[in-house]
This record gives structure tokens, C-alpha cells and sequence, in this order.
């Protein structure tokens, strides 16, 4: 009898309402709100770090290079012809024999290298020509607006200096040198953060 009456019971009905899906929905959507940005910036200085890892290799592949060559460093390669920040200032074929990988990539410039430049000499559209690099009238400390044009290796204080092109990604040549860009601290990330990762040859670094 017993059996009988719990076969013919019928089946409470499990579930949520729709107001408690709702408040989970809403739960959900609060932490993700917290995390993501948490996530982002962790994501965001792991990545930094990895670069800054990869620029100190490229600087010492750079040394090693003027200690090969009477203290010159590598020639600096610059296309009017190609603007985009994708064409200009990749790193020297001559540099790859210093370093123990056949390319390093820019993770913020995917398919292109970190960017150095080095005035004095170097290739303007394939033809041998001064490079200029701008350095501010403060330097080192690097935090005014007002830059010199350095056009030589005895004249400049920096004799070469390597970047990524930073959270930012992409910029055009004309706009790269207006901002006098690389060596103005407030355009370095973090004080900028979409800012350039920079080292440079005396081993001053972005943070």
C-alpha cells in the first residue's frame, strides 16, 4: 500500500524563479564588472614585463655590436614612402647574429619587430642620410615639451634607443616625430598608458 501511494505521488516541481535567475544574472554580471579590469591589468603587465625581458636582449645585442665596431652602433633605417608605424625603425638585419631568435615581435605590433633608431647615419629610403633623433633640452630627465634635433653620434647624449609602440599600437612617421617621440617621458607607459616601452643606451627605461 505503501509502495502503491509513493509510485502514484506526484513530482514536486524543482526549479528557479525567474526573479532568482535574475539576481544570480545580476551577481554575475557585478563580479565581472570588478574582475575584468583586475584581469586586463594583470594581462597588461605581464605582457610589459615580457617586453621589457626582450628590449634588455636587444640592448645587449646592440652593445655587443658597438663593441664589435669601434663603438658604433648599428645604422637606423627610416621609409617616407612607407608612414605607418608598421614600416618604419625595425631593427637591424646586422643585430639578428647578436641575439639567440630570428625575430623578436613587438607583441603590440603583431608581424613586426621592436623599433630602434640611432642618430647620425642610417638608410632614408634605401639611400645612405643623417637620422635625426630628438632628445629634450632637459635630459636626462626627459619631462619637458621643448626637444633637440641630434644629428650625430658625438653630438647626441643618446647614441641609440629601442621601443615597443606600447598600447597604443599604430602612429604614423609625421605624427612620431612631432610628438618627438621616443625619448619624452610623458609619452612612456605607464605615465602615458598608451604610452612607448623604451630603453635606451645609457639604460635609462620606461618603468
Amino acid at each position: 500500500m505503501v509502495e502503491h501511494r509513493l509510485m502514484n505521488r506526484k513530482p514536486g516541481i524543482i526549479g528557479f524563479t525567474l526573479i532568482e535567475v535574475l539576481v544570480v544574472v545580476a551577481i554575475i554580471a557585478v563580479l565581472a564588472a570588478i574582475l575584468f579590469p583586475i584581469v586586463s591589468s594583470a594581462k597588461t603587465r605581464a605582457k610589459v614585463i615580457r617586453i621589457h625581458a626582450e628590449l634588455a636582449q636587444v640592448a645587449n645585442a646592440v652593445q655587443m655590436y658597438c663593441d664589435d665596431n669601434n663603438g658604433k652602433p648599428p645604422l637606423a633605417n627610416e621609409s617616407c614612402s612607407a608612414v605607418s608605424v608598421n614600416d618604419y625603425y625595425e631593427l637591424p638585419k646586422s643585430l639578428y647574429r647578436y641575439l639567440s631568435t630570428k625575430r623578436l615581435w613587438d607583441p603590440y605590433n603583431p608581424g613586426r619587430t621592436y623599433k630602434y633608431l640611432a642618430p647620425g647615419w642610417g638608410y632614408v629610403n634605401n639611400s645612405l642620410s643623417k637620422i635625426k633623433l630628438y632628445v629634450p633640452v632637459d635630459y636626462p630627465q626627459c619631462e619637458v615639451e621643448e626637444s633637440v634635433a641630434m644629428r650625430s653620434q658625438e653630438q647626441s647624449p643618446v647614441k641609440w634607443v629601442i621601443w615597443s609602440v606600447g598600447p597604443a599600437g599604430a602612429c604614423d612617421l609625421f605624427e612620431f616625430h612631432r610628438m618627438r617621440l621616443p625619448i619624452r617621458k610623458q609619452r612612456w607607459y605607464p605615465f602615458d598608458h598608451r604610452g612607448l616601452i623604451v630603453r635606451m643606451s645609457d639604460g635609462r627605461r620606461s618603468p
